[in-house]
């Protein structure tokens, strides 16, 4: 997991609390946690009964799917690592190359892409593996750093080795979840720009803030993490400096 990678909510939640607990009301949070918003867009995304392919499934560590196994969907995930066969939210995994899929075309309702797009070396062939994996009518559902964040900009400023020691060593992560960054579909005009090259008809592209646990090491940043949460939320035209892309994209 790299600097901008997979936030834990529950850690998020507890290195933040008592800073928010010194806040004057009107500078408090009122919107979900980018991680909820997202799952709260992939239940809107996700039918039941759905194929859906988890594209950097992983060990199933940080984030599964249950609400759509609950309502009858088959889960594939597809991921490099060796041990994707310990993740026990997928009904079964593939070990592959996300630009060469090993599945027929329109086999999968949904692609779910969470946290992985800004790994990849080259974002357009894999959304095109995407779309063509995807049954008429599909959908691509991706979750992602901003680059125009504070925190995208500084990981993508900052060498892979900085990223393992901060998330390490600071953060507490384990260096095994930790992968280097590419950043190369990681705006909104980007990404836009992406889908309609790949083939998909529209898009649905939104971003959320996030608390600023990352800089729960030092009071003063962490203060001003704070006040950048409440702007950016507070403020539309300032929208496109919030941490996290949520898109979806739609296949005719």
């Amino acid at each position: 997991m790299d600097i901008e990678l997979k936030h834990d909510p529950a850690a998020a939640s507890a290195l933040s609390s008592s800073a928010d607990k010194r806040l004057a009301p009107q500078t408090k949070r009122a919107s979900l946690s980018p991680e909820i918003a997202f799952e709260e867009k992939l239940k809107q995304v996700v039918v039941a009964g759905d194929r859906v392919l988890d594209a950097g499934c992983g060990t199933g560590k940080f984030f599964g799917m249950e609400f759509a196994r609950r309502t009858g969907c088959q889960l594939v995930g597809i991921d490099l690592r060796e041990n994707i066969g310990v993740n026990l939210g997928i009904d079964f995994g593939v070990r592959a190359e996300l630009n060469h899929l090993p599945f027929s075309n329109a086999s999968f309702d949904v692609v779910n892409c969470r946290l992985v797009i800004e790994h990849v070396d080259f974002p357009n062939a894999v959304l095109k593996e995407f779309y063509r994996v995807l049954k008429p009518g599909g959908r691509l559902a991706i979750f992602t750093p901003n680059l125009l964040h504070y925190f995208g900009a500084a990981a993508s400023l900052t060498p892979h080795w900085f990223h393992v020691w901060f998330n390490s060593r600071v953060r507490g992560f384990d260096e095994n979840d930790i992968f280097p960054t590419r950043y190369r579909a990681n705006t909104r005009r980007r990404l836009r720009a992406l889908f309609l090259k790949s083939g998909f008809s529209r898009s649905d592209i939104s971003l959320v803030e996030g608390a600023p646990s990352v800089l729960a090491f030092n009071s003063l940043l962490h203060r001003l993490g704070l006040t950048y949460e409440w702007l950016v939320n507070r403020y539309d035209f300032l929208s496109g400096f919030r941490l996290n892309i949520i898109a979806v994209g739609y296949k005719d």
